[in-house]
């Protein structure tokens, strides 16, 4: 999508935040800003999505994660989502790395981002024990990146976006800081400093600091350093004096989190797209410090104050025309959804940290700790007769791994036991699950409610139906 920012006779491209006078926010929003930091995004986004695809064909799992397995533990309302055959397969996580490279590159990068959206999100819905957090974001980043108008040449011989596209691409990163840091304002996390203390404890291998991490005064610094940064990060990236301060604060998070944790790529991810914050000009101001040639911005021109603000309009106007109607509707759905998603949990019963109810989708990251347990009781009421049945009789040992400690999963893996017994002529069969979990460095206790025929609760259904109150609720 191409637009005219006017002539050089228009007001000069100005940095986000710097804007002075008065205006609209229609106009604020619609008004052409340098495009340099939209392609930097567009760059380290495309680079790292194409790396971490080539990644997953050099490390074997797209046959260990989605050609081995018999069966997958799909989402509800997905099962019908499987895996391509084998070859096909392949190909297709090739060619989300080659979107990637083509993203990057800047070859039409908003069809290579919405194809990459769409590959993207086949691949992740194949299998719910797969859920990542930052593969939301990944998804999220690539819509805004197919629908958000792209740069677009002056007749000065800069390029330009609409403020929008700036201030969407931050507001995506945005959500993704508040609502972790929101989801970290509860008890285990700020006064008893779980899980972070469990898993601290269990790195005291590491090289220099490893000896003090089994310290609870560590675990707590940890806890409410994190919830610190997460809740005001983005408050400090968007003030021009502390971005500098701020940044190097991303930068040491997330190396500190990638060192700890082992977390894929999502902390790379985050240093690389968070200066999108910086000023849109910011990559031409780099080169500029360190000796390069800028990129040419449209110069200062001599315009009376009512002609200079009538320019504006007209510029903005063009702009706004350009942006249309059917990318502001999408903007909005998917502004929709950034709020509904990680709120929704606060009209599920108990505690959903536990029950995971609204876990998806929702931002609620590393907050949980659990070391679970589980075997189905299948019965055939026609006969009586009951089997003990182990989940790795339909799964593999890392989807039994999530199935332990996720009762959605729990729950669907049930199903396949059901559909199991269905297929060898044992039908209408009653499963029940043995589940035991320890959760954030409490005793284990009974998770999923024993009396529950499982094969009979909806997929939809609410986590409270068949998972039993966190006992005790409160430390």
């Amino acid at each position: 999508m191409t637009f005219d920012v006017g002539t050089p006779t228009a007001r000069p491209v100005e940095s986000v935040g710097r804007r002075r006078g008065r205006g609209s926010v229609g106009e604020s929003l619609t008004r052409p800003v340098s495009a340099s930091s939209t392609i930097a995004f567009r760059i380290a986004f495309g680079s790292l999505v194409a790396f971490s695809s080539v990644r997953f064909l050099a490390r074997g799992w797209v046959h260990e994660l989605y050609l081995a397995p018999a069966h997958h533990l799909t989402y509800p309302g997905f099962g019908w989502v499987r895996p391509l055959p084998g070859p096909f397969m392949y190909a297709h996580v090739a060619a989300l790395a080659l979107l990637g490279v083509a993203i990057a590159v800047g070859f039409r990068p908003r069809l290579a981002a919405a194809l990459f959206a769409v590959g993207f999100a086949y691949v992740e819905l194949i299998d719910a024990a797969l859920y990542l957090n930052h593969y939301w974001f990944v998804t999220l980043a690539a819509i805004l990146l197919a629908v958000l108008p792209g740069p677009s040449r002056t007749s000065g011989g800069s390029s330009t976006v609409p403020a929008l596209t700036v201030w969407a691409l931050r507001g995506q990163i945005a959500v993704v800081y508040v609502f972790a840091g929101i989801a970290k304002i509860n008890a285990d996390w700020l006064l008893e400093a779980e899980p972070m203390t469990t898993w601290l404890a269990a790195r005291t291998d590491r090289a220099v600091f490893g000896r003090w991490l089994d310290d609870p005064g560590v675990g707590l610094l940890f806890s409410w350093a994190g919830a610190f940064f997460d809740l005001t990060i983005v408050g400090w990236m968007l003030w021009r004096r502390s971005r500098p301060v701020a940044y190097a604060a991303v930068v040491v998070f997330h190396v500190a989190t990638a060192t700890l944790f082992q977390i894929g790529v999502f902390p790379w991810v985050m240093i690389a797209c968070t200066p999108i914050f910086f000023d849109p000009d910011w990559p031409s101001q780099l080169r500029r410090r360190v000796g390069r040639t800028p990129v040419a911005e449209p110069g200062p021109v001599s315009v009376g104050r009512t002609d200079g603000r009538t320019v504006g309009r007209t510029v903005g106007r063009t702009v706004g025309r350009t942006v249309g109607r059917k990318t502001v509707v999408v903007l909005l759905a998917l502004l929709a959804l950034n709020v509904v998603l990680p709120i929704r949990h606060y009209w599920a019963e108990g505690n959903v940290r536990f029950n995971d109810d609204g876990y998806y989708l929702s931002w609620r990251v590393m907050l949980t700790e659990r070391a679970g347990f589980l075997e189905f009781e299948v019965t055939d009421p026609a006969t009586g007769h009951t089997w003990r049945v182990d989940p790795g009789s339909v799964l593999t040992e890392w989807q039994m791994a999530q199935a332990s400690s996720r009762p959605d999963l729990a729950l669907a893996t049930a199903h396949l036991v059901a559909n199991d017994f269905a297929a060898r002529g044992v039908v209408d069969v009653e499963v029940r699950a043995d589940s035991w979990v320890a959760f954030n460095g409490r005793p284990r206790q009974r998770w999923i409610d024993p009396s529950v025929d499982l094969s009979t609760v909806s997929r939809f259904a609410p986590a409270a139906e068949y998972v039993l109150p966190l006992d005790p609720a409160v430390r």
